[in-house]
Order: C-alpha cells, then sequence, then structure tokens
C-alpha cells in the first residue's frame, strides 16, 4: 500500500524557516516529492510571493508563514495536474495566446501584460513558472471536457421549464454582479479552519485579494470577478444567501457538493426581458448547468488523484 503525507499537515512545515534565509545555495533543496516529480524550495518561495503580489500583501514574515500551507498545497495540486496532461498527451503548447487573461491581471497595476511581466522581475518572482501554471490549469480544464463531455447531459426540458418560470413569475429581471472564493471541502475539522481563515482574510485584505489568495476557482486570478450574472440561472441556494445581501456584503459560506463557496455582491440591477434576453438567460442557463457539473467532474478527478498518489513532505 502506498503510504500518503496528508495535506493537514502542511501547516506545521517550515516553522523554524526564515523566509529571508531561502539562499541560493539552498534554492534547489527538495522538500516534498509527488510521486516521481519534485517540488523544490525556489518553487515554494517563488509561489509565496506570487500569492503574496497578487493578493497584494506585503512580503512579511507573517504574511509568509500564513500563506506557506496554501502555497504548498497549490503546487502539489499543481503537479498533479501536470502530471496527468502529460499522461493523456494534452499539448502545453507554447504558442497558447493567454494575452488577455495576462492584460486583465495586469490591468490591476495599471499596465499591460508586459508591464505584468516587469513587475515580476521587479519583485523577483519567476514570471515564466507563472504563465506555465496558467497554462497548465487551461490543459487541465481542456482534460476534464474531453474525459467527461459526454457525461454532461442537460434536460432541455428542464431548462425550457426554467426558463417558462422566469418569463412568468417576471417581466423585469434581476441581475447580480458577483465575486467568488470557491474552497475545496473536505472534512469538518479542515473545513472549519479554511473558513476561518477566508473570513479573516476578507476581512483584512478585502475580497478580491483573498480571492487571489485561498480560491481554487479559474476566476482566482481575476479577483473572482463572475461579471453579471442573472438572478433566476443561480441555483436555489445560492440565490436565497445573495438576495439578503446589499451591494458590498458577502455571503455566509454556501456549501455545494465537495465545495466552500463565499460570494460578494458588487452591485445590482434590474433587467427588462425581452425576446433577446430570453436567448442570452436561456444560454446562461445552459453554461451555469454545464460549468456545474464540470466543476465538480474537475475536484473529484483530482481528489482521487490524491488519494492515489505519493506525496512526501520532508521535515527537515
Amino acid at each position: 500500500m502506498r503510504k500518503k503525507t496528508f495535506f493537514s499537515k502542511f501547516f506545521i512545515i517550515f516553522l523554524v524557516i526564515n523566509f529571508n534565509n531561502f539562499s541560493a545555495s539552498i534554492e534547489n533543496k527538495i522538500i516534498a516529492n509527488v510521486d516521481n516529480q519534485i517540488i523544490s524550495t525556489y518553487e515554494l518561495k517563488n509561489k509565496i510571493k506570487t500569492i503574496l503580489f497578487l493578493s497584494k500583501q506585503q512580503l512579511s514574515q507573517d504574511n509568509i508563514n500564513y500563506t506557506k500551507g496554501q502555497s504548498l498545497r497549490t503546487l502539489v495540486d499543481y503537479k498533479l495536474k501536470l502530471a496527468e496532461i502529460n499522461k493523456f498527451q494534452i499539448a502545453i503548447d507554447s504558442t497558447v495566446d493567454i494575452s488577455d487573461f495576462l492584460n486583465s491581471v495586469a490591468s490591476k497595476y495599471n499596465t499591460n501584460a508586459k508591464g505584468l511581466e516587469k513587475l515580476f522581475n521587479d519583485n523577483k518572482i519567476d514570471f515564466e513558472k507563472y504563465t506555465k501554471e496558467v497554462k497548465v490549469d487551461l490543459a487541465w480544464n481542456k482534460l476534464i471536457f474531453q474525459k467527461y463531455k459526454k457525461k454532461i447531459d442537460l434536460n432541455e426540458k428542464e431548462v425550457d421549464k426554467e426558463l417558462n418560470k422566469i418569463i412568468k413569475d417576471q417581466q423585469e429581471l434581476e441581475q447580480y454582479k458577483l465575486s467568488e472564493i470557491e474552497i475545496l471541502s473536505e472534512n469538518k475539522k479542515i473545513d472549519e479552519v479554511r473558513i476561518n481563515e477566508t473570513i479573516n482574510q476578507i476581512k483584512e485584505i478585502g475580497f478580491n485579494d483573498a480571492a487571489v489568495k485561498f480560491s481554487n476557482s479559474p476566476t482566482a486570478f481575476e479577483g473572482g470577478d463572475l461579471g453579471w450574472v442573472s438572478s433566476k440561472s443561480l441555483s436555489k441556494d445560492v440565490y436565497n444567501s445573495i438576495k439578503i445581501l446589499k451591494i458590498g456584503d458577502v455571503s455566509k459560506p454556501i456549501f455545494q457538493r465537495n465545495n466552500i463557496i463565499f460570494l460578494k455582491l458588487n452591485d445590482k440591477k434590474k433587467l427588462i426581458i425581452n425576446d433577446t434576453n430570453v436567448v442570452q438567460i436561456r444560454k446562461k442557463i445552459i453554461n451555469r448547468k454545464k460549468n456545474e457539473i464540470l466543476n465538480l467532474y474537475s475536484n473529484n478527478y483530482l481528489s482521487k488523484l490524491k488519494n492515489k498518489a505519493l506525496i512526501e513532505i520532508k521535515y527537515e
């Protein structure tokens, strides 16, 4: 039987290591093995600095210590995803255009993709590793879609029923501008710790920066931004949580299958329903249902990979 080091232990790793002492001589020291892949001190250092930079936090020892566990979990997930996309020969094409994504991230710093790269370099953060992680996530999403697209069996009658109810219930449709933080649900004890951490970070550094730091959703790098969402395209639990919020408020944690979600209401408006809007609303209902199914498959698949993998953490 393969022996696995549990993620709950990640929080006690490297407590005696001062970040400022990560000298060049130990940058390539192995701190973890994920099957036949390694995680080095250089990678951990770079991931911590990336998360703190993107969440606009100071590179202080307290922030570093607070971010270590999340950074290591993210790197383990990255290694598992990388191994799997290589196994199925999903190309991480060097020519994949992620400029729109990078420009979106860069806009938060009033610059463009080139300017963002310069900011990374100025802060001694490996920009190439960051862009590769983005591409690996895109390849992972492609793999999940290829594996499970035949299982996305939407009931058209249910979609039409939901759409007809929207039209019948109201001629004016409420729309919400939302941001999200999505964290994995594992067990009651770990969930409680992660929920409290997330709530505290939302209070300390703001929702958008906390999303960059903690969220497992693809929207994380954009501060959790979901854009405008129709009230009727939301699930019942999400809608009930959102409708009582005032603009600027954050929802209580919403438990959905193996995820825990926090939502922030950034704005809201009324939309008058017409033929064009009906088509758009129907598309949003379909996309929402598809994304829910794909996210479920993605999280379950990654959890299975973790359970099968030999993950060893060095405690020296």
